[in-house]
């Protein structure tokens, strides 16, 4: 193995055929840096098949995972993350591409020279290099942020084994952020990187925006009720659920009985949660909040 190559990235699909082609086609800009990708296949039909993508060669060896029916994609990165043995993971939602190798080795060059730092959040991009409107914060300058967006992160390995990898419980949405909340509590931080790039061709088609209502509204309520302190949590909690009815009536969204759905996904969960539950010091809420601002990345003194 090129010993430079001290990255495995994680890709998780379903039914994309030709966006995971071109996801992984993109890892050429990056190719000696990276030991290994991994797919999880989430139950296409016709299964995923490697020899079909046509990935041409400069490629770094692409190992195949098949899940039989769609899970949750905390789930697969957390399966990828056990099997890799890097000492870092770069995930990639299969709609994104790198766009050239400097976004990647920008976040290495941070990771490497300081300890603290977690993940690197990566701006999202359009085809062009045109950056989109949603990035982690809206900065222009490195800086130290609550949470990143997961459609293209670098993460060092250890530290997301040490606090108990991606919550399984949210299945997606929201799982950066709350990852990033325990991360935090850990002594970790997250930074994002405005001058690295990497594309993020969504569809524009085909969301169910019932059911990401739902979602979005459940996974909130269980990020409070998995991570905040107890006062904090009892009095948040009701007022996360409520934004469902504002978010619903902003996005004209017919939905009826959409609030009962999410209220008995809650109670069918409270026994996990209860489980799972481990409130995170005030003091790092206090952080959180200040880290609402998105302070100026200062890397240590002789980076």
């Amino acid at each position: 193995m090129n010993a430079a190559a001290r990255i495995s990235v994680g890709v998780v699909t379903w039914q994309r055929l030709e966006m995971v082609r071109r996801c992984l086609r993109s890892l050429a800009h990056a190719a000696e840096l990276i030991a290994e990708a991994w797919v999880v296949d989430e139950g296409s039909d016709p299964p995923l098949d490697l020899s079909a993508l046509d990935l041409g060669e400069g490629l770094p060896p692409v190992r195949l995972l098949r899940n039989e029916s769609r899970g949750a994609v905390t789930a697969a990165r957390n399966r990828i993350t056990r099997e890799a043995r890097t000492p870092y993971l770069l995930f990639l939602d299969d709609d994104a591409a790198l766009l050239s190798g400097d976004a990647v080795r920008a976040g290495l060059a941070v990771l490497d020279a300081d300890p603290s730092v977690a993940v690197i959040g990566f701006a999202q991009a359009e085809a062009d290099g045109t950056l989109s409107a949603a990035q982690p914060a809206p900065v222009d300058y490195p800086a130290r942020v609550q949470a990143f967006i997961g459609f293209a992160h670098l993460i060092r390995r250890d530290a997301l084994l040490a606090v108990g990898g991606y919550r399984e419980l949210l299945r997606i949405n929201g799982e950066e952020r709350e990852l990033s909340l325990r991360l935090l509590d850990a002594g970790y931080g997250v930074v994002y990187l405005p001058d690295a790039p990497v594309a993020h061709l969504r569809e524009s088609t085909g969301r169910d925006l019932r059911g990401y209502l739902r979602v979005i509204v459940r996974n909130d309520a269980l990020i409070a009720m998995l991570n905040e302190p107890l006062p904090m949590a009892a009095a948040s909690v009701p007022l996360r659920l409520r934004r469902y009815f504002p978010m619903r009536r902003g996005w004209s969204v017919d939905d009826p009985g959409g609030f009962g759905h999410v209220l008995r996904d809650l109670a069918q969960s409270l026994p996990a949660v209860l489980r799972q539950r481990r409130g995170v010091r005030w003091a790092t809420m206090r952080e959180w909040r200040r880290l609402a601002s998105a302070p100026r990345y200062e890397p240590p003194a002789g980076a």
